[in-house]
């Protein structure tokens, strides 16, 4: 099976570090994501072409790709931009283990996040994978570890310590110390953690992003 991608073996975006990532057109976003066509970064200078230089890739193709990471890379962030979704608007489970099997392939833990999270069965995301429900609300968060997924949170007005569902807040690293990245931190690649990782706004798009969270966290 071929999947359209923009396969990355070593990143210069400033957040993920140096590490894989992989970029997905937002056809396979859910049309109930608040960020879509509102403030999100996929339709930024940088990433808004990403569909422009999508290529069909197996795992075969993967992994040739992959093998081009640094000695001292450890995971894959999959999906910078991208969902999950196939051309019937249902989980693309094949992706996720065609991914996880190229990944662990040459070494690396693949993770990343997902808008259409309440579609997801957790017992069938793949073990090595790690699956964050990407979430706007304290409720949304309980909703997605009440179903069996890791949980992140994108909120400006969340405190670091807070406790929901027996999962403590804490914001993301690379938003608060210098120096950090996802190449040097892994907590989102964490599987069945105890933390729900919060992202402070951001993005070319910033304020349209925040409006965006508010519609959805005050309305």
């Amino acid at each position: 099976m071929s999947y359209n991608m923009t396969i990355t073996a070593v990143s210069g975006n400033t957040k993920t570090g140096p590490i894989p990532t992989i970029s997905r057109g937002q056809e396979t976003c859910p049309q109930t994501c608040p960020f879509l066509r509102n403030g999100c970064y996929g339709e930024g200078r940088i990433f808004g072409t990403t569909h422009k230089y999508q290529k069909g890739h197996d795992r075969a193709s993967m992994v040739a790709i992959l093998q081009g990471a640094r000695k001292a890379a450890r995971y894959l962030r999959d999906r910078v931009v991208g969902d999950l979704l196939d051309a019937d608007g249902n989980i693309d489970y094949g992706y996720l283990r065609t991914v996880t099997e190229a990944a662990a392939e040459v070494g690396l833990r693949p993770f990343g996040y997902s808008h259409a999270w309440r579609q997801v069965d957790a017992e069938q995301v793949p073990d090595g994978y790690t699956l964050n429900a990407s979430c706007e609300t304290p409720q949304q968060v309980w909703d997605a570890v009440e179903a069996g997924l890791d949980a992140v949170i994108a909120n400006d007005r969340i405190e670091d310590g807070t406790m929901i569902n027996g999962r403590r807040v804490v914001t993301c690293p690379a938003q608060t110390r210098e120096g950090v990245t996802c190449a040097s931190c892994g907590l989102c690649a964490k599987k069945d953690r105890t933390a729900v990782v919060r992202f402070m706004i951001h993005g070319p798009q910033v304020r349209k992003a925040r409006a965006a969270v508010d519609a959805v966290d005050l309305g």
